[in-house]
């Protein structure tokens, strides 16, 4: 079972308007110090002439994340063995449903989420860690009365074509009867 995802519309209206805006900023710079020198009269360092490369430096970076935001979307599948996640952009987790003690469906800031809760820690290589609880935090965030704090991840269900209440009863298929499937999108 694989959920299908949307298309991308999000990521690339991000990655449109951060290009958007490093044309528009350096654009201007580029014309302004273009044509300045790289070394001052006096042999030093010009910094006007650093501008335009650092402000294309800086725009890389912003569009970097934004780009693979836009190729590695989230990813939610299951068989008879593991449930298997990339809830950000880093890893696609295989969580063996042994590992999985919870699935929950909530809405935070009226946006679906998938919350996922591990059970005791174990040595496994994929086992979620910091990068991959991003959307983690910020549904921690955004959760006002809604406990997420026990949760180990989260994935974005608008991500993903159907309703939630369906996606969740296509999972809970996949899901042996130790783990418990929640629905509090209501």
């Amino acid at each position: 079972m694989v959920w299908t995802r949307r298309p991308p519309r999000r990521a690339a209206g991000r990655l449109l308007w951060t290009a958007l805006a490093a044309i528009l900023v350096c654009g201007p710079a580029w014309l302004l110090f273009a044509g300045e020198p790289r070394e001052a009269d006096d042999g030093a360092i010009n910094p006007l002439a650093l501008i335009v490369p650092t402000l294309a430096a800086l725009f890389a970076a912003f569009l970097v994340p934004q780009l693979l935001a836009l190729v590695r979307r989230p990813i939610v599948s299951a068989n008879y063995y593991a449930l298997t996640v990339r809830p950000g952009v880093v890893r696609t987790l295989v969580l063996p449903w042994a590992h999985v003690v919870e699935l929950c469906a909530v809405k935070v800031d009226d946006e679906p989420v998938l919350l996922i809760r591990c059970g005791p820690r174990r040595r496994a290589a994929d086992w979620p860690h910091w990068w991959d609880q991003a959307y983690l935090r910020s549904v921690r965030r955004g959760s006002a009365g809604e406990p997420v704090a026990a949760y180990d991840l989260a994935v974005p269900m608008s991500d993903f074509a159907g309703a939630p209440d369906i996606l969740l009863t296509t999972l809970a298929r996949w899901a042996p009867a130790h783990v418990a499937v929640l629905n509090k999108t209501d």
